[in-house]
């Protein structure tokens, strides 16, 4: 591996190991229930502060030519800022028992595997975070409010202050909280609805389908002569903490690669987990390299550079994990065909949405496992997933559960026709025909 020795170039490792990160944070953060109530509750003591200003500056040519402003008197002002405060608090508590109490159904009806699905609903992130927000809002506006009493048992008055100004935007968030709650209200039943549940999933399918395929790592070029090559080993990677592979960067990869005329090996995929000290993958040299001139590596260093491309984690996401959003189905559909539950139409739906996946897929095209760099070098060889791994993961998990049920079984045949019909994949008609034997066979 020519040039393999690395430079002490510490920022750039460090900018390697945040992108890797990166992907996976912005994961966790959408699916945080701090994250959007924090920036919302932020967002109301700044709002606060600004139209207080606003309030005592031009508060009172603002608002002469209101005529419920000449109503607003200290006392009426502090009791309706109160009362929208502590009423706020009350609902927003009760909208998160709700949400909690609609989490914990949907997990267990569905599985734990969709409480990411039900976190990263921004309906009611965004519900809990007006409530708080109104109620901060409310809370420092009220504490400006004087009524000309005596300041700390002074002899001096403190002048009457009413922020006009001030208490209509706290209304109009009283308003929106409102409409906010009727909102909730429509929407906490219908997140929970099984169409609607698997629908999302599905809209989450087809988008991770549309980003990884054909592509994943590099420019995939097909190239005949890619199949001959081998990646001599020159340094070892093994894993440095249990965990599951949630992500990889490709820029770093292709990076680290380009600058030290590198091949990488990849052993895992997304979705594997992976034990401590276990060999993920080979830093090397092509066949068609010059190893004579190469030097002596760093391997640690190398080593650290390619793990620090690779994000791990306690749970699998599906970032970049498509498998994951498949087994969702598998996971459904073998919860409802359970006898405990005994819904034979949830799993149908569960079929259908596999079907629509896999016609989509039958249009795309298997990325190479040889990833290039504009140069047209080989850079990469990935572990790509191949049509058996797709189809074992999904309808052969699927037939113990549904050749239970003769209905079941019916409709996994006809969807397997369908999608038969409609793709002119040969390799994975083939592999859904064995599975179609097989089920026919029972």
């Amino acid at each position: 591996m020519c040039g393999i020795a690395v430079d002490d170039h510490r920022l750039e490792q460090v900018s390697r190991e945040l992108r890797a990160k990166i992907q996976q944070w912005i994961y966790h953060i959408r699916g945080s229930y701090w994250f959007v109530p924090t920036l919302m509750a932020i967002g109301a003591i700044v709002l606060s502060q600004v139209v207080l200003d606003v309030d005592r500056r031009l508060g009172a040519k603002l608002m002469s030519e209101v005529w419920w402003a000449s109503l607003n008197e200290p006392e009426g002002a502090r009791a309706l800022l109160a009362t929208v405060a502590g009423s706020m608090i009350t609902v927003a508590g009760v909208t998160f028992s709700l949400t909690i109490l609609a989490v914990s159904y949907g997990t267990s009806q569905f599985g734990p595997r969709l409480l990411d699905n039900f976190m990263h609903d921004r309906g009611n992130q965004l519900t809990l975070g007006t409530f708080l927000a109104t109620f901060l809002y409310c809370l420092l506006v009220l504490r400006t409010v004087r009524s000309g009493s005596k300041a700390f048992g002074t002899a001096v008055d403190a002048d009457v202050f009413v922020p006009h100004l001030s208490v209509g935007v706290a209304i109009a968030l009283t308003i929106a909280s409102v409409g906010v709650l009727i909102y909730f209200i429509h929407h906490i039943p219908e997140s929970m609805h099984i169409s609607n549940v698997l629908d999302r999933i599905s809209d989450k399918m087809i988008e991770m389908i549309n980003q990884l395929f054909p592509d994943t790592l590099g420019e995939g070029i097909e190239n005949s002569g890619d199949s001959n090559k081998s990646v001599e080993p020159v340094v070892n990677v093994v894993c440095s903490h249990a965990g599951y592979l949630q992500g990889i960067d490709e820029a770093a990869l292709i990076d680290f690669t380009r600058q030290h005329d590198a091949t990488v090996e990849l052993l895992v995929r997304p979705g594997d987990y992976l034990l401590q000290g276990q060999l993920i993958a080979l830093i090397g040299h092509c066949s068609d390299h010059d190893a004579t001139a190469c030097g002596e590596p760093d391997t640690d260093e190398c080593a650290s550079q390619v793990h620090a491309a690779m994000a791990v984690g306690i749970s699998r996401t599906p970032t970049q994990d498509l498998f994951f959003i498949l087994n969702q189905f598998v996971e459904i559909a073998a919860r409802a065909l359970s006898p405990g539950v005994n819904d034979p139409f949830t799993a149908k739906e569960c079929i259908d949405q596999l079907g629509r996946g896999f016609v989509l897929l039958s249009q795309r095209s298997l990325p190479s496992r040889f990833r290039h760099d504009d140069d047209g070098k080989l850079r990469i060889v990935t572990t790509e997933p191949t049509w058996d791994a797709l189809v074992d993961s999904t309808f052969v998990q699927l037939v113990p559960y549904v050749e239970r049920d003769p209905n079941v079984t019916a409709h996994l045949l006809r969807t397997i026709e369908r999608v038969c019909a409609i793709s002119q994949n040969h390799s994975l008609n083939q592999l859904l025909r064995d599975v179609e034997a097989r089920l026919n066979a029972q």
